[in-house]
């Protein structure tokens, strides 16, 4: 029964596109687990700013928003 063979040679194939495509799934889903970690905080640790740059940070924006509103007051 020469068709038995073909089906059996299509079959054989199809698994072997199955295997293929459940590994490229797991590849993909890898990834993604990656990325999300890294997504979360998972990646490098931030850096912390120390008391003295918080408070020159905080009063260039003082300065600024000052600037601001007397440009404002004078219009």
């Amino acid at each position: 029964m020469p068709q038995t063979s073909g089906v059996q040679n299509a079959i054989h194939e199809l698994q072997q596109e199955l295997k293929r495509i459940q590994d490229a799934i797991t590849m993909l889903k890898r990834i993604h687990s990656q990325r999300a970690a890294m997504a979360s905080g998972g990646g490098r640790p931030r850096k912390r700013l120390s008391a003295k740059a918080r408070r020159r940070i905080s009063e260039a924006a003082k300065k600024r928003w000052a600037a601001l509103r007397s440009g404002k007051a004078k219009s």
